[in-house]
């Protein structure tokens, strides 16, 4: 009411301190300036949030192994060894024992 769409998308990115929304305000702006398809700069905003959503996801996909390798070494890799060398030992023990 009075105020240019220009300036309300600009406060409306500041406003929310989100990244992605002053981003998303920034080229509603420049579509809007330029006289360039809204719909055609809203597809190409979506695929590349998208895109960045997936690299983040990756990114986080891969730290996650390097988080499971301490809980890896020291609750399971023991009870398997124990599992697997336990009747071998047993069975070395009993022929080191009857000989």
């Amino acid at each position: 009411m009075g105020r240019p769409r220009r300036e309300v998308l600009r406060d409306l990115g500041i406003r929310t301190g989100v990244d992605d929304m002053r981003s998303l305000a920034a080229i509603l702006i420049q579509a809007d300036r330029f006289g360039s398809s809204i719909a055609q700069a809203l597809r190409v905003q979506s695929n590349s949030m998208r895109t960045k959503r997936r690299q983040m996801a990756e990114e986080k996909g891969q730290g996650a192994a390097v988080k499971m390798i301490f809980p890896l070494v020291l609750f399971i890799f023991p009870r398997i060894f124990v599992i697997l060398v336990g009747p071998a030992g047993i069975q070395l023990m009993d022929n080191i024992v009857n000989k």
